[in-house]
């Protein structure tokens, strides 16, 4: 989301007198892929455990695809995930092809990379789920952050997986109700170290919060986080290092300038490394790197030092590193919608644009068929009619036959999802502002995109 776009959410937040349930409402919308009237978009991409060519990218339109590392992209629409609607599910990506995402209506889950989509066992009693982390260390086990409404505002708790995701069960002990918990995250060199941030909220000034757990989530310490309470809205972990337990990264967001912090003792001390225009974040496997970028362009450097070079000028919507590959989601204007670079992020060698979508995956297609007319149409693929020649059928996965789906859920509220990033949705941003207690009576005519963050 561009700098602008944030001003109008904060400006949005400030000015809308509702309950937190209200402001969800507003915020969601039943209408399908075909009508959510959003500009496309991604803005979060993450790689496969145990498969070098599997991508996904999350998507205002949906999912997209790649089993050949980019070459080519095939879509899944929404319904065919299990949610319709303004949402923008956080992804992960368990072995075996395993994919999740986290809805309003539950935890969507595919066994065989975006073929068939059922929904994860899991008690969640109607309330949406917002945020799920997947553990490197064990890539078939993973937690999600579940919002609990309350007379006011919402309550939080965590599930865990141990099973690829078929099931979730509780996890650990809930943090204080008084934090509103937006992000959570482990450290893949420990097992048992869990950290998780959120805001809490005293007459009205909010402050913000990390919390760390070194036994599976049964006790929690909290540690306050630097944090401008007039100017910065949360506050989101961006990485845990994966050699060092008690290093770990977050950022805070604003209107104008988000903060980059790092703490080297496991919430001890948090110190300010970087201030700018941040929408995401990137680790490299060793931890020895780091990659983040915004509107401002791509800047990296070395963990150690925290001295920091730009190195690209494009606009960072996402980022995901490899041992290999630094990944990047931008916008056409930039040059692409997805790229990759070889050198650190100095160049970058398109992947995907938006004009080059082959269609629905062919083994979702009975489900994606009807709405890929608009959506072709909102891409800017030409009709295999025009002068091009381009073809716009569904030809992803053409050999695999097309397979029955479970039916969508009605959503019960919009998705207050926080990317595997940390970034927040519009409707999420709202429901914390209006903890905070600082919203009036006006309301904008259409929803915002999520704020992607790491």
């Amino acid at each position: 989301m561009s700098q602008g776009s944030t001003r109008s959410l904060v400006r949005t937040a400030r000015l809308i007198a509702a309950s937190c349930a209200a402001a969800v409402a507003f915020f969601c919308t039943t209408s399908d892929a075909r009508a959510n009237g959003r500009y496309p978009k991604a803005d979060q991409l993450v790689t496969a455990p145990d498969d070098d060519e599997f991508l996904a990218v999350r998507t205002t339109f949906g999912l997209l695809v790649s089993r050949d590392s980019g070459k080519t992209w095939d879509w899944i629409c929404e319904r065919a995930i299990g949610y319709t609607g303004v949402q923008d599910p956080t992804l992960g990506l368990l072995e075996g092809g395993t994919l999740l995402a986290s809805l309003s209506e539950g935890i969507a889950r595919s066994t065989d990379q975006g073929c068939s989509w059922g929904f994860s066992e899991a008690d969640l009693g109607g309330s949406p789920v917002i945020d799920l982390t997947v553990r490197k260390s064990a890539p078939s086990q993973a937690l999600a952050l579940v919002w609990d409404a309350q007379m006011v505002g919402y309550s939080s708790r965590i599930l865990a997986s141990d099973d690829n995701g078929r099931s979730f069960r509780p996890y650990g002990s809930p943090i204080d109700e008084t934090v509103l918990v937006t992000t959570l995250d482990v450290a893949e060199s420990d097992p048992h170290r869990v950290y998780a941030s959120g805001t809490r909220s005293v007459e009205g000034v909010r402050s913000g919060w990390l919390f760390r757990s070194d036994d599976d989530g049964q006790h929690w310490r909290e540690y306050p986080v630097p944090f401008e309470p007039k100017l910065e809205q949360g506050v989101y972990i961006a990485a845990v290092d994966p050699k060092d337990a008690d290093t770990v990264y977050l950022r805070t967001n604003s209107a104008s300038v988000s903060r980059l912090l790092v703490s080297h003792d496991g919430g001890e001390r948090i110190d300010v490394i970087y201030a700018g225009s941040l929408l995401s974040f990137a680790l490299s496997p060793d931890g020895k790197q780091l990659y983040f970028g915004g509107e401002d362009g791509l800047s990296s450097g070395l963990a150690s030092n925290s001295k920091f070079e730009q190195r690209s000028t494009l606009r960072v919507l996402c980022l995901a590193a490899t041992a290999n590959t630094v990944y990047a989601c931008s916008d056409e204007h930039s040059g692409f919608t997805v790229g990759a670079s070889s050198d650190g992020g100095f160049t970058f060698q398109p992947l995907l644009h938006l004009k080059t979508v082959r269609g629905p995956l062919a083994c979702s297609a009975a489900q994606c068929e009807g709405d890929w007319p608009m959506v072709r149409a909102q891409l800017g693929i030409p009709l295999p009619s025009e002068p091009d020649g381009s073809t716009a059928g569904a030809q992803g996965d053409a050999g695999s036959p097309a397979v029955p789906l479970p039916a969508a859920k009605a959503p019960s509220s919009c998705a207050l999802g926080f990317s595997q990033s940390g970034g927040m949705s519009a409707a999420a941003l709202l429901a914390a502002s209006a903890l905070a207690g600082g919203l009036s009576r006006r309301r904008r005519s259409r929803a915002r995109s999520r704020l992607p963050a790491k």
